[in-house]
């Protein structure tokens, strides 16, 4: 089944997929290096923490304001 368009991640799994085949299980020296640069890259990714950025809020507080911050937890039932 091919698909109607060639998405993001349909190209993803196709060069993933043919990495292993060709390169790890076929010896191919090109795929190989697919597949060592695919690896590496997605680790660099997770040490340098590229991506989404945390979800900040800033707000400035007036005299006699305070902030309190709770955590309830869902599993303990609390409403």
């Amino acid at each position: 089944m091919v698909p109607k368009t060639f998405g993001r991640a349909y190209v993803s799994r196709t060069i993933r997929v043919n990495s292993i085949r060709k390169g790890l299980l076929g010896g191919s020296k090109f795929w190989m290096a697919v597949l060592l640069t695919r690896f590496l890259g997605g680790k660099m990714q997770k040490v340098t923490k590229r991506g989404e950025k945390p979800l900040r809020y800033s707000e400035a507080l007036g005299p006699g304001e305070q902030i309190v911050i709770r955590h309830i937890d869902p599993r303990a039932g609390g409403n």
